[in-house]
């Protein structure tokens, strides 16, 4: 049995896909299990070794964007020519991902439930479409429930999944036992902390481990305030300034006490990695996208809004800004964590 799901979203979302990987792998253990992803999540998938083909697509955004896309993307179709899937998942609830959907050879052809009808040409070409309502639910959900509604799977979802065994040491902080790991860093301008609030947690989290690694990417204002926070808090500090590969993190990740961050990909490779995590977010909301099966606190500028109307609480939480998180609150968070979730050293 040869199956193909297509996700070209962002890196984080490639993460969330593994635990319905995981379960096929599981429930069907010869399947031969392809994903279609956006060019760059690939690596992140490099801890599920339950993948046996990684189709990598053009980015979407200018800045990803090669003058070899198109002929790329041509390579990506033919190779889906030149096999037929017995099922095909569209999980990314997108255009892109249902055309390509739709242009697999696919005796099986399946989508998630999308949040705009789809015309009536699409829904002649797939098989049938999702009837699982995801809008309440963790993104994890949304794929496992939308997959097991045609292929039978054992529930529930697993934890997510970046194998130890494909983890490597970032030999900077090889020989580290006791400390903490800080991803201040992130692309999204809404999702982003001030630095003087990083530099309070950092002194205060020197306090309570030997060292504290910050984790960022290689966008130039990341990089700059890493750099920063490096100058202030002192030789105790490590910085990955970008550097660090996936399976890199992964070593920091599986190693560190405790996780603190915002909502990005790190925070989802934390869980997979079981360390114990601090999420702060913004106007994202937490019941989609908080780290999976691990230990963990979420921080907001106003707590949790649970009314009975989703769409309410959604205009709610947009309302919420990361500068209006407290500092306190971040380190409440932390030290709530630590007494509930200690880990071994090393582990």
């Amino acid at each position: 049995m040869r199956i193909l799901f297509i996700k070209p979203k962002h890196i984080g979302d490639s993460l969330i896909l593994t635990p319905t990987i995981v379960a096929v792998k599981q429930a069907y253990p010869q399947a031969e299990i392809w994903v279609a992803v956006r060019r760059g999540c690939e690596t992140i998938l490099a801890g599920c070794p339950e993948i046996d083909e990684i189709l990598t697509l053009p980015g979407v955004e200018k800045a990803d964007r090669r003058p070899d896309d198109l002929w790329r993307q041509v390579k990506v179709l033919l190779k889906l020519w030149s096999v037929v899937f017995d099922y095909v998942f569209e999980l990314g609830d997108g255009q892109r991902a249902r055309l390509l959907a739709m242009l697999a050879r696919s005796h099986r052809c399946y989508s998630v439930k999308t949040t705009t009808p789809m015309k009536r040409w699409e829904q002649q070409r797939f098989t049938a479409i999702s009837g699982f309502d995801w809008q309440t639910c963790h993104r994890v959900e949304k794929d496992f429930y939308s997959v097991a509604e045609f292929l039978p799977l054992p529930g529930p979802p697993p934890p997510m999944r970046f194998d130890r065994k494909f983890t490597r040491p970032w030999k900077s902080t090889a020989a580290l036992t006791d400390f903490c790991v800080m991803q201040t860093g992130t692309r999204q301008g809404f999702n982003r902390w001030h630095k003087e609030g990083w530099r309070e947690v950092g002194r205060q989290m020197l306090k309570r481990f030997d060292n504290v690694v910050i984790s960022s990417g290689s966008v130039a204002h990341e990089k700059e305030e890493a750099l920063w926070l490096l100058r202030e808090l002192g030789p105790r500090v490590y910085c990955t300034l970008g550097k660090a590969t996936w399976p890199e993190v992964a070593d920091l990740l599986y190693r560190a006490q405790l996780f603190i961050g915002v909502n990005t990909a790190a925070m989802h490779l934390a869980a997979a990695c079981g360390c114990p995590s601090v999420a702060l977010f913004g106007p994202s909301i937490e019941d989609h996208w908080y780290p999976w099966q691990v230990p963990y606190r979420i921080v907001t500028s106003d707590g949790y809004v649970s009314p009975n109307d989703p769409v309410e609480r959604y205009a709610k939480v947009k309302l919420r800004t990361m500068e209006q998180i407290e500092t306190h609150s971040v380190l409440a968070a932390c030290d709530a964590l630590i007494r509930g979730a200690p880990r071994a050293s090393g582990s």
